[in-house]
């Protein structure tokens, strides 16, 4: 759960409690307070509404504001083209694969996105369920939003889509928000999304419960991010 929305929603209703009993009232001040659109507001638990709002924050920074940056990352940019292929891949997934600027580049690949219409599949990792299972998957930056149990349960799917033996490319955020400072001015986009504090101890804990291999951790060189890899069993 999005806890930053949690706390954002409880301060507003703890101001106006009438908002629990004025829907449209209520979704009104979720729509100017997050910068999201609702069409509807019913919901049985508030941790409902909050993963709704979660989800439009994220649809709406990744589908109209976020840039990709892939040529700024030394280990997990452009230089993976040439180590997946050398794998000789049957089938690649692209977990979150953003504009699919691997596309035609890496061979056999297929990119799932929820938020870009230019992936193959409009679809969220934890809903993908194909017929065949990967020789390499790429995560670079999609697995990153979220509270434990979620990343965790992401990981644990993604590694389930994979063959024996297939290497998992991942970067992640060590928590730190995204820098908007170089883009035209007016507000931070992704001032309410809740970016999970990887480090490299929950690399390894998840690596050993998964059971796979790591075969790398390391920063990269934009952003503070974390590129690591692993190999399944």
């Amino acid at each position: 759960m999005n806890h930053k929305i949690l706390n954002k929603l409880e301060q507003l209703i703890h101001i106006s409690p009438q908002l629990l009993r004025q829907p449209n009232t209520l979704r009104h001040a979720i729509q100017s307070t997050f910068d999201i659109e609702l069409n509807q507001i019913e919901y049985s638990h508030m941790g409902e509404l909050v993963d709704r709002i979660d989800d439009k924050v994220l649809d709406n920074y990744f589908r109209n504001h976020w840039q990709a940056e892939m040529k700024k990352y030394k280990y997990s940019g452009l230089k993976l083209i040439d180590e997946v292929n050398s794998l000789n891949p049957r089938h690649v997934l692209d977990i979150g694969c953003g504009y699919h600027e691997f596309k035609g580049k890496i061979n056999n690949l297929i990119g799932i996105d929820p938020y870009n219409d230019a992936a193959d599949l409009h679809v969220k990792l934890l809903d993908h369920r194909p017929d065949e299972k990967y020789d390499a998957t790429l995560a670079l930056g999609s697995i990153n939003f979220g509270s434990t149990d979620k990343v965790f349960a992401e990981l644990e799917h993604a590694v389930s889509l994979c063959n024996p033996g297939a290497v998992m490319f991942f970067r992640v955020n060590p928590g730190l928000p995204h820098d908007e400072s170089d883009r035209p001015v007016g507000k931070n986009h992704s001032n309410w999304i809740y970016f999970y504090p990887w480090d490299a101890n929950f690399i390894v804990n998840c690596a050993e419960q998964l059971n796979v291999d790591i075969l790398d951790i390391k920063t990269d060189s934009h952003r503070g991010r974390i590129y690591f890899v692993w190999r399944t069993k």
